[in-house]
């Protein structure tokens, strides 16, 4: 999904005929994330109820659906009949596709699903037009990204590895190459810069065909207790149920101040 440095890359054999880079510092990140995925079965429950059911509850039905910057593959494991893609090859996808050029024709794809992509993008601008061109009409992006709130910008800016960068400026369009980077720098402000109050409407007038179908800023208690994908976890699976009820109810209450992430819904215009 990413463009890497150079440096992080070497040449790999696969389906015997082709030849792929693969940036082996994010590979080994990859299998460090599965390795952590396959010992807390909490975090699996907490991205499955928490992530997952929102992705798939805006699918649309019938068409081909893909996930870009598929990654370590969780998604794929939930909905296998999607079509799993990333710029990092890893045998568990179904394919090597780079978001900000996207392998597909255009207005053939139903869904385009994305979970913790986007803000690592070096020009989110150029997926998203992508995203529109092969969209069929009535089709969705649907995504779940990080959220800037008071509490979550503490979060992202002290306690996390990846940047949180508010003087950015993803909207603006790229000239020549685009940056290099490692599959794994972010920006976590992007969603955002790019969909928040401020500058929502410019961004979809630079996308003209895409429209907002829901913005839902979730998370707080489940992930944060589970401790991600850290060793850490705070959070006894047996009290999980009753955790997660409680902050779906109370959601509106901190939603504005305190979500770590956002549901983002864009759909096609038919």
């Amino acid at each position: 999904m990413l463009r890497a440095s150079p440096r992080s890359w070497r040449r790999t054999q696969y389906n015997r005929n082709h030849t792929v880079a693969i940036d082996t510092q994010a590979h080994e990140q990859l299998l460090r994330h599965r390795r952590v995925w396959e010992q807390k079965p909490i975090l699996r429950r907490v991205y499955k109820d928490e992530f997952f059911a929102r992705l798939l509850a805006f699918r649309k039905q019938n068409g081909i659906s893909i996930e870009v910057g598929a990654g370590p593959g969780f998604f794929k494991q939930c909905a296998p009949d999607i079509v799993s893609t990333d710029l990092i090859w890893c045998p568990w996808l179904d394919t090597i596709a780079d978001a900000q050029q996207l392998p597909f024709r255009s207005s053939s794809v139903a869904n385009v699903f994305g979970l913790d992509m986007l803000h690592h993008l070096a020009t989110p601008m150029t997926f998203l037009t992508e995203v529109s061109r092969i969209l069929v009409p009535g089709g969705r992006l649907i995504l779940v990204e990080p959220w800037i709130t008071p509490f979550s910008y503490f979060i992202f800016r002290f306690l996390h590895q990846e940047r949180c960068d508010l003087s950015e400026t993803p909207w603006e369009s790229q000239t020549g190459a685009a940056p290099e980077k490692m599959a794994f720098d972010g920006n976590q402000a992007i969603p955002y810069l790019l969909f928040g109050p401020k500058r929502r409407l410019i961004t979809l007038n630079a996308l003209p065909e895409l429209k907002v179908l829901a913005l839902e800023p979730f998370c707080l208690f489940a992930y944060l207790l589970s401790g991600g994908f850290k060793p850490m976890n705070l959070l006894p699976e047996s009290l999980y149920p009753a955790l997660s009820k409680f902050e779906r109810a109370t959601s509106p209450l901190w939603r504005g101040l305190a979500a770590l992430r956002v549901l983002l819904v864009l759909e096609k215009a038919s």
